[in-house]
């Protein structure tokens, strides 16, 4: 379900984007010659926090039922979602979501429960709905965090929002993870221009990694798509000033990071160690979501001081319209 709501929300951006840029035929992605990076080795700072990711099957909700809750005196209608037993104790860890009613304002407030002890709240400004509870070591000290994600809903569509949850002394508290200076769940993305026209850079503070991306057939197939169609001018003016390489100053900001930060987060594994993945679309500044540019997926843990630790990043064009596997 999740990763089918992020496709309708690219499907919707791409939408809006194609009656700039078109649709194309896929092409492979240019990208840097550095090899995978590893999880091993010298822990990398990132100045801010940012975080995402992506879904297992095997820890999605097992079962979802009704409940009541008296709150303040008040009783509201919750949604109990159930996680199995993730360590193995026999109790089902489970989490339950509530609309929190005031006045005319409806906003979200979810509960976790471990062991069947509350050990963690979460409220927000929006109803929420649950996604996945994960539980794995990812500092790698031994013993295992627990990764929550839910979705705020944004526009009736639930976007990824998580937090990764460590417990010391009996007691459960979060983990620091990326936030820009609006409180959105996002790395600390840079793209920027090549040393030539339509050659752009994309970096992330705290990792040296750098992906090289020659962005010229993405926009000669907007510029294709555009002369056929009759589309909009200006779009046309737009990819093809850049074509020509007007304005083009070597290491100036080209591109951003698209709204709402990270679209999706999921649980993977890289070199044998659980990591998590983060999603993040990128665009042309100049136009944004007018000209989607593609993909970006940061996978990240974190250090022995409790850092978030970027373990690789890759990038997938929207003419090749590759996801990772």
């Amino acid at each position: 379900m999740k990763r089918l709501i992020t496709s309708i929300l690219m499907i919707g951006i791409m939408i809006l984007s194609l009656s700039a840029c078109g649709a194309a035929a896929p092409a492979p992605v240019s990208a840097s010659p550095e090899p995978v990076a590893s999880v091993e080795g010298e822990p990398s700072d990132v100045s801010k926090n940012f975080s995402f990711t992506p879904v297992d099957d095997d820890s999605k909700a097992s079962a979802i039922a009704s409940t009541e809750k008296e709150i303040e005196g008040k009783i509201e209608d919750g949604t109990k979602v159930e996680y199995g037993d993730l360590d193995g104790d026999g109790t089902v860890e489970y989490s339950i979501d509530y609309l929190v009613e005031d006045g005319d304002i409806i906003t979200g407030k979810t509960e976790v429960y471990f062991n069947n002890e509350l050990i963690h709240t979460v409220n927000d400004e929006l109803p929420i709905d649950s996604g996945m509870l994960v539980y794995a070591d990812y500092d790698g000290d031994g013993a295992n965090e627990l990764l929550f994600v839910y979705y705020p809903h944004v526009n009736s569509m639930p976007l990824d929002e998580y937090v990764v949850l460590k417990e010391k002394n009996g007691l459960w508290y979060e983990m620091e993870v990326p936030e820009d200076a609006n409180g959105s769940n996002r790395f600390p993305v840079h793209v920027k221009y090549g040393d030539e026209p339509c050659t752009l850079k994309i970096t992330c503070d705290g990792f040296d990694k750098v992906i090289d991306y020659d962005a010229r057939a993405h926009y000669e197939a907007a510029v294709k798509e555009l002369t056929e169609s009759g589309g909009n001018e200006e779009f046309k003016a737009e990819f093809e000033r850049v074509l020509a390489g007007e304005g083009f100053v070597k290491g100036a900001d080209y591109g951003m990071v698209m709204p709402w930060g990270i679209w999706q987060v999921e649980a993977v594994t890289v070199n044998d160690e659980p990591c998590i993945r983060a999603l993040h679309g990128l665009a042309g500044a100049q136009l944004e979501r007018y000209d989607v540019l593609g993909s970006l997926y940061i996978y990240f843990r974190f250090d022995a001081k409790g850092r978030v630790k970027i373990v690789d990043m890759e990038f997938y064009d929207d003419l090749s319209g590759g996801i990772p596997e």
